[in-house]
């Protein structure tokens, strides 16, 4: 039987990387399925629970996405009456509700499912090294691309 031949998408980062995202998206939507939120909806959520008043501008920052999609994901959250806008001068602040500070312990514990999950998977030590290895490196090119002409705020 002949070897397979290398394919150049095997050794992409690109395409690794996107392939690896989507799997661990699977993983985390079937942790948060059950409270009706989605992974990236649980994670606005808990910076919210975890610092009331917080305003749009940090949670894209955190969040690393744009102040566009911050503002669809409150909005949604703000439907489901999760979260509640309150305006501070020019500002607008993003406050838990009851509701949202009644889920906060399921939350934490979907989170800590998902982490159990895919930790049994590659193991704990390369889970860890892995998440802070992605981390530094999405820095990297963070910062390499301040220099082209991308919005730093798409980042």
């Amino acid at each position: 039987m002949e070897t397979p031949k290398q394919n150049f998408l095997d050794t992409c980062l690109f395409f690794n990387t996107n392939v690896f995202s989507r799997q661990l998206l699977k993983l985390a939507e079937s942790e948060f399925t059950p409270l009706k939120l989605s992974p990236a909806h649980a994670s606005l959520l808990l910076l919210v629970l975890d610092t009331p008043g917080i305003g749009p501008k940090e949670l894209s920052r955190l969040l690393q996405l744009t102040p566009s999609t911050i503002t669809r994901f409150i909005d949604s959250l703000a439907k489901k009456r999760l979260v509640l806008r309150k305006a501070m001068g020019k500002s607008v602040c993003v406050f838990p509700t009851e509701k949202s500070k009644d889920m906060q312990s399921s939350i934490a514990l979907a989170y800590k499912n998902l982490y159990l999950r895919y930790s049994q998977v590659l193991g704990t030590t390369t889970a860890m090294d892995l998440s802070n290895r992605i981390a530094l490196a999405n820095e990297q090119v963070k910062e390499a691309l301040k220099d082209q002409e991308y919005d730093e705020t798409l980042f």
